[in-house]
């Protein structure tokens, strides 16, 4: 007959060591929780119902998110975030001021589609001409920027595929300065993302014009197609833009903490109702926004834990 026999040094040590065995497997286990909650959430990006479109760290470059990030679309009115780049530039290097004054031109006051309601013989400040251009979104506004920074939509035309080449938008090409329709008006969302950036890093005493819900002008009130400025707080822009050919698109800015982000979000499915289509190409930028947010923010930072899972 075999007997135990169980030392009284075994007997001693037995409860500490059982107990140091279950807390480090529950360390094992949270931490393990924490890579899965990592690694799956790299993986959970909500669909996004777009052409293409990029999600990146407006402060750094990171792109946090990307779907045919490359490839050139037509982009519509986002063309405008190029010429409001260099009327900002114009404004900084004194040669325009915010108040200043003028009556339209004539090639402004012949541009159609969406406007900021330019009338022949009523003046406007240079500050209403931005705001007609970041809120209704007007090709007229546009006209009249070109007209006032270069001369001519011609020679602005070539300044503005000028500083697309200066900024490394190499997937980019502008045939106008208000972004109706032509074959030759293009841009990849990562091209439009670095002209995001670039506004927001040099010219940072322009961004409240990106937060207007509304403008009124000769006595017109146009609303933001961007319906994410007004309803959502941590939004701080920035432009809207559809035709046929583009579809809805959305450039949409946010800072939450320190934290800003740019999210780029071409060719939207469109419908017959201009609004419906906005309201879906906001839902998409507040989607990758939100889940951006997320991944910077909320979620813990372990990369050892990373680095360690990956092998």
């Amino acid at each position: 007959m075999h007997r135990t026999v169980t030392s009284a040094c075994s007997t001693r040590y037995r409860g500490p060591v059982l107990h140091f065995l279950r807390v480090s497997l529950s360390l094992l286990l949270l931490l393990a929780g924490f890579v899965v909650a990592r690694a799956g959430t790299s993986s959970s990006l909500p669909p996004i119902q777009a052409r293409a479109y990029i999600l990146v760290n407006a402060s750094t470059g990171q792109i946090l998110a990307a779907h045919h990030a490359y490839q050139p679309y037509a982009i519509a009115s986002i063309t405008k975030l190029m010429t409001l780049y260099l009327l900002f530039q114009d404004i900084q290097a004194g040669h325009l001021r915010l108040d200043q004054a003028f009556t339209p031109c004539p090639a402004a006051l012949r541009t159609g589609g969406s406007s900021m309601f330019l009338r022949a013989g009523q003046r406007f400040t240079v500050a209403q001409m931005i705001l007609g251009m970041t809120v209704p979104s007007g090709n007229d506004a546009a006209v009249e920027a070109a007209h006032l920074v270069a001369g001519s939509v011609p020679a602005f035309v070539a300044r503005m595929n000028h500083t697309a080449h200066q900024l490394g938008m190499m997937s980019t090409l502008f045939h106008d300065p208000d972004g109706l329709p032509h074959p030759n008006n293009m841009a990849s969302p990562y091209d439009v993302a670095l002209l995001t950036r670039a506004i927001i890093q040099r010219f940072p005493r322009f961004m409240s014009f990106f937060r207007h819900a509304h403008f009124t002008y000769a006595g017109i009130t146009s609303p933001n197609p961007n319906l994410l400025v007004g309803r959502v707080p941590f939004i701080t822009g920035m432009k809207s833009g559809y035709t046929d050919a583009a579809g809805h698109c959305l450039v949409a800015s946010g800072t939450q903490n320190g934290i800003s982000l740019i999210a780029v979000v071409l060719g939207v499915p469109s419908f017959t109702d201009e609004r419906r289509g906005f309201w879906k190409a906001s839902w998409q930028s507040l989607k990758l926004l939100d889940w951006g947010f997320a991944r910077t923010l909320w979620l813990p930072t372990l990369p050892h834990l990373e680095e360690t899972s990956a092998h």
